[in-house]
This record gives structure tokens, sequence and C-alpha cells, in this order.
């Protein structure tokens, strides 16, 4: 159901409007820009549960309960909390590869699972609520952000654990884009506008910040230029200029992560 839109929300689909790829890009692009490594996403069993946001987590579920992963990739964003915490997992992704890495990782931690397949909020009718709602590194994919919030607000019976980077998660390549293409990336939205979008949902949000490495730590060389090659829009003949490009004015330093959480 359409929600009427807020001021914060409408300027957070403005603001990622001016993040489309251009036509003149993307219709020659080799591969959909957008298609996320499986890999990136695994679930190990060594993820650290030192983070605000798997701390929020695990204050929602207090000695227990279920949790909804959306955005679940490989399950890194609430596996990592155990068996211990977690009755069950429920896992929501528009890729099966990822919803199948989820399984497997559930199933090494004796973690009883299902899965949803498809987009959220679309997805939210075939999904079970939950106790506790996690949802982390998605929320910059959403332009339609106040029915993203209020379906993940509807599905938690305790709350709500949503992670994102401080600013869109594809600026660390903006100078990438200039280098190859001349264009200049938006600085907008960030995740101050996404605590107005939460307020003004009515929700109180509690707002922590810390800082992860960048996620070229978790590819190796040749994976990580083909990944940034996809991104990029780019053919695999220009990899050695995207090695090169890599080595001298990407911006890969830590990232700054933001976690937002309310009580619902």
């Amino acid at each position: 159901m359409l929600l009427p839109m807020r001021e914060p929300g409408r300027r957070w689909r403005e603001a990622l409007e001016q993040w489309a790829i251009p036509p003149s890009i993307l219709d020659q692009a080799p591969a959909n820009p957008w298609v996320h490594p499986p890999k990136m996403f695994r679930s190990n069993a060594d993820d650290s549960i030192d983070t605000p946001s798997m701390a929020a987590a695990a204050l929602l579920l207090g000695s227990g309960g279920s949790v909804l992963d959306v955005g679940c990739g490989g399950g890194r964003s609430s596996l990592a909390l155990g068996a211990g915490l977690i009755t069950e997992a429920i896992g929501v992704d528009e890729q099966q590869a990822m919803l199948d890495q989820f399984v497997q990782a559930a199933a090494a931690r004796s973690i009883p699972s299902r899965t949803v397949l498809g987009l959220w909020p679309g997805a939210a009718d075939d999904t079970p609520v939950a106790d506790v709602v996690v949802c982390h590194h998605v929320v910059y994919n959403v332009a339609m952000i106040d029915e993203f919030v209020a379906a993940l607000s509807s599905h938690a019976r305790r709350g709500v654990v949503v992670e994102l980077p401080d600013a869109h998660p594809t600026s660390p390549y903006n100078t990438l884009w200039k280098r190859f293409w001349g264009l200049e990336r938006p600085s907008e939205p960030s995740a101050d506008l996404f605590v107005e979008v939460v307020r003004a949902a009515g929700w109180v949000p509690c707002v922590e910040r810390s800082t992860r490495p960048p996620r070229k730590q978790q590819l190796d060389a040749a994976e990580f230029v083909a990944f940034v090659r996809q991104r990029l829009c780019l053919s695999a003949d220009r990899d050695g200029e995207i090695a090169q490009a890599l080595t001298t004015d990407f911006e890969g330093t830590e990232t700054s992560i933001v976690t937002v959480w309310w009580r619902t």
C-alpha cells in the first residue's frame, strides 16, 4: 500500500534519482552493474558480533527470538548472533544464490531457517513477522523509502536494526567515474537523511557510528578489478587501466558506518 510521501522521504527519493547511471553509459554496459557477487556477502564462522548493529539486535532479542534479515545476502547481518539467540532466521533477498548461502550458513550454526525470494517491500506480504528485523546495506537501493521502513517496522514485534554507510555506498568510486566517464556523482542522500525518514514515520531512532575496512579486502585482486569493472559499466579489456587506477586514485579508505535502530 502506498503511503503519503513525507518530506524526508521525498528528499531521499529525489537524491537517489541523481545516482542513476546515464542511459548512454548503461545501455552499452556488458553486465548489470547492480548485481552483487555472492562471495562478498558470505557468512563465515568467524564473523564478528562486535559491532553496534549486532549489539542492537542482541539487545532487542533479549533471551532469544526470531530474526528477519531483509536483503540477507549470505547471512552476515544476522547469523553470527548464533543459535543461542536466534530461534529462527528468515532471509529475504532478490538473488537465489544469496539465499542458498544463507540457508547453508544457518545450517552450519544449527539455526532453523526459511527464505523468501524477492525485493522488499514487494515481498513483505509473503514474509512472516519476526521478533527482530535487521537490514544491512540495502536502503540506498530503495527510492520509496517510506514504504520500505513501514514494512520493516510492521514485521518486527520488538524492533528494527538498519545498518548503512554514512554516504552512498558507491561514493568510493566517484573518482573512478570521473576518470573513466567524466561523470560527476552527487553527495546525497546520507545516513542523516535516513534518520529523518525514520523520525518522520513516528519512530524514535537510536543512532550509533563506527568504521569498517574497505570492501576490497574481501576479494582477491582480480576479483576486485572485475567487480569495479562491472560497477563502472566497462568491458574486460579495460582491466589494466582499472587496476592502475585502483593504485592511484581509488578512495579505498575505511567506511563510516551508521547503525539506526528503533523499538516497535
